[in-house]
C-alpha cells in the first residue's frame, strides 16, 4: 500500500554528507613493473609509474614517468621519459624531461637532453648533454626564420646569419 500524497516522507538516516572525491593519484616510489636480470626484450616499452630494468633491452622507451635502469642492465634504446636513474649499460640517445641522474658504475654512450641532469664519480659518459627545458624547446620549435630574410640582408648588406653580429668588425 502507497503512503497518502501529502504524508510526510521519512528522515534520511545517517550521515547524508556529499561522497568524498577521490584523492588524485599520489607520486609513489613502488615500482609498476620489473624486468629482471635474466630477462630479454626487444620493442616498444609504454608505461606509466616506476619501472625497473636489469635485464636486456632493445627498442624504445616512452613514459610520462620514472624508468630506473640497474647496474645488470644492458638498454640499446631510444629513451623519451619525464625521470631516469640509470646506473648499467646504455647505447642510445635519453630525452628526460625532468630529469636525468648517472649513478655509478654507469656506462652511457649517447646524447642527454634534461633540464636537471646528475654525474656521480666513476660513470663513464660518452655524447654530449644538453641542459634545457620545455618551455626552450617551444620555442625554439616555433621560431621560424622570416621568408626571404637572406635576400633581405643580403640587398641591405647585412649578416645573413644572427651569430654574424657577435663577430668583430675589420
Amino acid at each position: 500500500m502507497l503512503p497518502p500524497e501529502n504524508a510526510a516522507l521519512p528522515a534520511p538516516q545517517g550521515n547524508t554528507a556529499p561522497a568524498p572525491r577521490p584523492k588524485p593519484r599520489a607520486v609513489s616510489n613502488e615500482l609498476t613493473a620489473f624486468l629482471g636480470k635474466g630477462c630479454i626484450y626487444e620493442g616498444k616499452l609504454t608505461f606509466e609509474g616506476r619501472v625497473r630494468i636489469d635485464g636486456k633491452f632493445t627498442g624504445e622507451i616512452f613514459s610520462n614517468d620514472t624508468l630506473e635502469i640497474g647496474p645488470d642492465a644492458e638498454i640499446e634504446a631510444q629513451i623519451d621519459v619525464a625521470a631516469v636513474v640509470i646506473a648499467g649499460k646504455v647505447n642510445g640517445n635519453i630525452n628526460a624531461r625532468a630529469r636525468c641522474d648517472l649513478r655509478a658504475p654507469a656506462q652511457m654512450t649517447g646524447n642527454v637532453t634534461s633540464p636537471v641532469i646528475t654525474m656521480q664519480e666513476g660513470v663513464h659518459f660518452d655524447g654530449a648533454m644538453t641542459m634545457t627545458t620545455a618551455l626552450d624547446s617551444a620555442v625554439r620549435a616555433q621560431t621560424k626564420r622570416a621568408p626571404n630574410a637572406d635576400k633581405i640582408a643580403m640587398a641591405q648588406d647585412l649578416p645573413r646569419d644572427p651569430s654574424d653580429l657577435l663577430k668583430p668588425v675589420n
